[in-house]
């Protein structure tokens, strides 16, 4: 899989847990902590190719043809803190 974007250390790693280890109410996601949002955010990123299921659709939207591809490389979308917002791949 070839990641676009990838940093070799984004800003958010620099931020401290203020997670309370043992205590439910002061543990994300209960607790706002940045560094385990931004870490659950980094940890939904696909690290192996997948597969996704295309429809090809004629001029009037009807769906013709049905496709299997196989997505190679993505692309990051990050945030402030360099925190990744979202992920896409090419069509």
């Amino acid at each position: 899989m070839k990641i676009n974007g990838l940093k070799k250390k984004a800003l958010w790693e620099n931020i401290k847990c203020c997670c309370i280890k043992g205590d439910v109410e002061h543990t994300y996601p209960l607790s706002e902590c940045k560094h385990c949002k931004f870490m659950e955010c980094w940890q939904s990123v696909p690290k192996k190719d997948f597969t996704v299921n295309d429809d090809i659709r004629d001029k009037n939207g009807k769906v013709t043809k049905k496709q299997t591809r196989t997505i190679k490389e993505i692309t990051l979308v990050r945030g402030s803190f360099e925190d990744v917002v979202a992920w896409t791949w090419s069509s």
